[in-house]
């Protein structure tokens, strides 16, 4: 057969249309931008639009970039929730409907998920939330303007090194270390690492020999409005063959061990902060433990807890006595994700002598940081465009 180059070109042609037809009719099909400007600002952003069944759609990780906002997708009851301007917006996927400020709206359109990427229909973005944030939000002449966002990613974390100056905390049946110089010791490490490689402000509620109380360890998180507070103590028992590490939450003590391990930390009060009139001022603060009960801090303080938990046994080869609940006065007024960590027992002759060693503390800090720094990545849930 006779090359013609005419037919070849209109054989290229047709495949070309072919090509552009089965773009447009795929489920989601990317078209235009809708531009974002933030006041006082220069900034330019682009949220792109999609189609989707012939109706105009953005994904929601490129909303939440702009705004820097937290996404929760709870795929097992099809809820997803988005924080806004520190305001919270439940949505369920299929449905027109979505909840703000324990009120129900409507939009034109239902939520939709496919291959595994969340779509908010875009009349959200340019009639919802300009309604529902006036002051903040508008859309004119065809664009997004917007107020400039919070930064909610986890920027100031308060290192809390147990005990101190008249309180050594536990000490070692063996060697005699004071658990006090332990945590301090550790909790510098960690500081370093933490400043080093993450690029986060770092505060210790001491960094010498000094004793602070339990309320003031966390009124200067709560003061520096801290984004996580860790508390790093070693733990002690009378059976000596105890060991491994655990890690604590705020909540009611759910077994005997925790209970244990409650006292021994809260004794500090009723030993060096005035007896029981000192015990009275804190069981007051069962009012604010309503607060900070809430949900999130300790579905957040539970999440860090297992990241914690699983990098230092994995680090050091310690027994994993796990996570628990119990009820630690230091815990108690931190608005924040909060954990107490137990490195180790400094009653087990074996494991105080690797806790006084420089080299497994310095594994210890490292350890943790790299839990902090998984637990970091998944909180913060933020894309910089």
């Amino acid at each position: 057969m006779k090359y013609n180059p005419r037919f070849s070109l209109i054989i290229c042609f047709i495949f070309i249309i072919l090509g552009i037809s089965a773009s447009t009719s795929s489920a989601s099909n990317y078209i235009d931008s809708l531009e974002v400007n933030i006041k006082n600002t220069a900034d330019k952003i682009y949220i792109p639009i999609h189609t989707i069944n012939n109706l105009r759609y953005c994904e929601l990780e490129k909303i939440a970039s702009v705004f820097k906002a937290n996404v929760k997708d709870e795929r097992s009851d099809n809820r997803i929730y988005l924080n806004i301007y520190d305001e919270q917006f439940l949505f369920l996927s299929g449905s027109r409907y979505f909840s703000f400020k324990n009120k129900n709206y409507l939009y034109p359109q239902p939520l939709v998920q496919q291959n595994g990427i969340c779509y908010l229909p875009f009349e959200f973005l340019i009639s919802n939330l300009p309604d529902l944030f006036k002051d903040k939000v508008a859309f004119k002449d065809n664009k997004l303007h917007i107020s400039k966002p919070q930064d909610n990613t986890i920027r100031t974390i308060v290192l809390d090194p147990g005990h101190g100056g008249r309180d050594p905390g536990a000490v070692g049946k063996t060697i005699g270390a004071y658990e006090k110089n332990i945590n301090l010791s550790v909790a510098l490490m960690l500081k370093n690492y933490l400043e080093k490689e993450m690029n986060v402000r770092v505060l210790l509620t001491r960094s010498e020999d000094k004793f602070v109380s339990l309320q003031e360890r966390t009124r200067f998180a709560n003061d520096n409005k801290a984004d996580l507070f860790i508390s790093i103590h070693t733990n002690a028992s009378r059976d000596r063959s105890s060991k491994g590490i655990e890690m604590y939450y705020l909540s009611t003590a759910k077994t005997n061990e925790a209970r244990a391990v409650e006292a021994m930390e809260n004794s500090v009060v009723e030993k060096y902060e005035g007896g029981t009139e000192a015990l009275r001022k804190y069981d007051d603060l069962a009012l604010i433990l309503s607060d900070i009960m809430q949900a999130e801090n300790l579905e957040h303080s539970n999440t860090l807890a297992l990241k914690l938990q699983m990098n230092i046994c994995a680090g050091t080869k310690s027994p994993d006595r796990g996570i628990r609940q119990a009820n630690f006065y230091v815990l108690r007024g931190a608005f924040m994700p909060a954990v107490l960590v137990e490195m180790g027992f400094i009653s087990n002759p074996v494991e105080e002598s690797f806790l006084v060693n420089k080299q497994y503390q310095d594994r210890l800090a490292r350890t943790i940081f790299e839990g902090i720094k998984s637990f970091k990545f998944r909180y913060d849930r933020i894309r910089t465009s």
